[in-house]
């Protein structure tokens, strides 16, 4: 009876010892990416000096600080971190049309259009936002009436969502709403422009990109 006894008790300490380790296994785990968290809050210059970038870096801290540069307009900062992602990793649909959005705000439009189509390629659920990001870049090299055919393809669903299920206080979608904002000025419809454009800047107070999403290639108002 004592042995049975003895061998239970060392059957429970082994348990708990086992119980033990994997709840340090558990709480030694590495948090989240300091800078992913800092770029999803908006706090870009946060994002940047949380990223770990040198050599051996992380998938989520290159993304973060190439996102966060692009929303600070350090577009060649952004690019090059995301030439690293995409040579890591070409088939990144992500980082690709992170790549076109950059490239577009550079005003390398072709650069842009190439990017985007890569990204569609690899990434068809991205396909709302390419179409929308297509849209304003046709509306930057001038070409009202392509911008007008693509945007139509996405307007109502669109709308619907930045309406109803984002709102203000998304800083990711910043760039949604601001873009959205320069298809309707040129659309004719300013007061839905001017909705997009105030919502895209309270969701992102820190975000730059108010600076370039109006203007084409060569930095004019867009044709309308």
């Amino acid at each position: 009876m004592l042995a049975f006894e003895g061998l239970l008790v060392i059957l429970l300490l082994a348990l708990l010892a086992v119980g033990a380790l994997g709840l340090w296994a558990v709480l030694r785990q590495p948090a989240g990416s300091l800078a992913l968290q800092a770029l999803e809050q908006g706090r870009f210059a946060d994002a940047l000096a949380a990223a770990r970038t040198g050599a051996g870096a992380g998938r989520d801290d290159l993304y973060a600080a190439a996102v966060a540069a692009k929303h600070l307009l350090e577009l060649d900062r952004a690019r090059a971190l995301l030439e690293r992602l995409l040579a890591r990793d070409p088939g990144d649909g992500e980082a690709w049309l992170e790549s076109g959005l950059v490239a577009a705000y550079a005003g390398d439009v072709a650069a842009a259009e190439q990017a985007f189509a890569r990204a569609e390629l690899l990434r068809s659920d991205l396909l709302e936002s390419l179409t929308l990001h297509r849209a304003w870049l046709a509306l930057r090299r001038g070409d009202t009436e392509a911008a007008r055919r693509l945007f139509s393809e996405v307007e109502a669903p669109l709308e619907n969502k930045l309406r109803s299920d984002l709102g203000s206080g998304e800083p990711l979608f910043a760039e949604w709403f601001l873009q959205a904002a320069a298809l309707w000025q040129a659309a004719g419809d300013p007061a839905r422009a001017a909705w997009a454009r105030r919502e895209g800047q309270a969701s992102a107070p820190e975000s730059r990109l108010a600076e370039g999403v109006g203007t084409d290639a060569a930095g004019r108002p867009p044709v309308q």
